[in-house]
């Protein structure tokens, strides 16, 4: 008779009270004491709030299933779903869950299921993920590092669905960066390979030098489209003709950039794309013989049209140095200049001299650099 009013009190303080009694009875009596309630009477939503506050099992899921039969979201739509207190079934839990609306909680069962590497159903978790973007559960209930996981493993299944995995990595490619230790792989290989997609995502990104500055602003959906298109093109590193078993064909590079650059000349977006190129090259592997780059990447950034290339390739060599602390000697920053020139002087030796000019432009500014940290030090001084 009080046990049903006080689980749906208007005050917390009296409702957090009946559900730690019910937690308390059910320690000390067990499952006996659950079964002997009459629940007759109650409400599906004080029944289903009784069995929230139960542990998180199989044995509780089998009472809201009996107890609640057709509608069991009184139940679903209110246990804290803690991963951790089931031992087992816990596939069943993730099914009811993403059923009654919970796609957070069915991802941290997931998580838990990938933590344990126990066996899940791909399309369950791709579900749970896509139903999570818009979901008013809110995105607290999880962290990233749980969503990066499930979408890890998923990457690592040869049997997930291409298209399924396509459509994650769009979706979630903010977390999928070197913080979360995570790359939108498929997006990248597709970058790599399909030279019409590369040329999609930058016009997504970048105005033709054949069209004039748009009258209209851009949407919010375009923004935002546009914004996840350069995450994508900053972070590739997975340039064109690398092999998924890390070797490389220098013909497929040659393919694809015949492509590209056909089709960027089209539309107006040749020279960006040669320079969004030239960033991703620096990821290539040495080449067989020893050089320090594969010799078929040598010779495309060597090619008398190749400039924005090589200029991007300069400039995200640069980059590539991160943040740093920086030391008063300028040591580090001569270090780096006496690398550049000596892959330079590897280069020009094997008969690419624009390229090593460019190695050599970029080694000047580390000697620069290295000179104002001095001059900047003494000033101190």
């Amino acid at each position: 008779m009080i046990l049903p009013k006080l689980l749906e009190s208007e005050q917390k303080s009296l409702a957090q009270f009946a559900g730690g009694f019910a937690l308390g009875r059910f320690r000390t009596r067990g499952w006996q004491w659950v079964d002997d309630i009459d629940t007759l009477r109650w409400t599906p939503s004080q029944v289903g709030q009784f069995l929230a506050y139960l542990p998180f099992i199989p044995d509780t899921w089998e009472r809201s299933k009996r107890l609640l039969t057709e509608d069991e979201s009184h139940y679903w739509g209110e246990t804290s779903a803690h991963p951790y207190e089931a031992e087992t079934g816990l596939g069943t839990a993730v099914d009811k869950l993403i059923q009654y609306g919970r796609p957070y909680a069915a991802l941290r069962c997931l998580q838990r299921m990938q933590h344990d590497k126990l066996p899940f159903e791909n399309s369950t978790a791709v579900q749970a993920l896509m139903e999570a973007l818009r979901s008013s559960e809110g995105a607290q209930s999880i962290d990233a590092y749980a969503i990066v996981e499930i979408i890890k493993a998923l990457q690592n299944d040869p049997s997930t669905n291409p298209d399924d995995l396509f459509r994650l990595e769009c979706a979630y490619l903010p977390l999928l960066d070197r913080h979360h230790g995570a790359s939108p792989r498929l997006l990248e290989r597709r970058l790599a390979k399909e030279p019409g997609f590369f040329c999609e995502v930058i016009r997504l990104v970048f105005r033709s030098k054949k069209e004039e500055r748009p009258s209209e602003e851009a949407t919010e959906a375009e923004k935002s489209i546009a914004t996840n298109a350069y995450r994508l093109l900053h972070g590739w590193r997975t340039p064109p003709g690398c092999g998924e078993d890390g070797t490389y064909d220098g013909d497929a590079l040659a393919m694809w950039l015949d492509a590209v650059k056909l089709e960027c000349s089209d539309s107006g977006h040749l020279e960006i794309a040669m320079t969004m190129v030239g960033h991703a090259l620096i990821h290539v592997p040495p080449d067989a013989d020893g050089l320090w780059i594969n010799r078929s990447v040598a010779a495309a950034l060597h090619a008398k049209d190749a400039g924005d290339m090589r200029d991007g390739f300069r400039t995200e060599l640069h980059n590539s140095r991160g943040a740093y602390w920086v030391d008063p000697t300028g040591k580090p920053e001569r270090d780096l200049a006496n690398n550049y020139r000596a892959r330079a002087e590897a280069v020009e030796g094997a008969g690419y001299y624009r390229l090593a000019t460019t190695l050599r432009e970029l080694a000047g500014s580390y000697e620069h650099e290295a000179e104002r940290v001095l001059s900047r030090e003494s000033f101190d001084d």
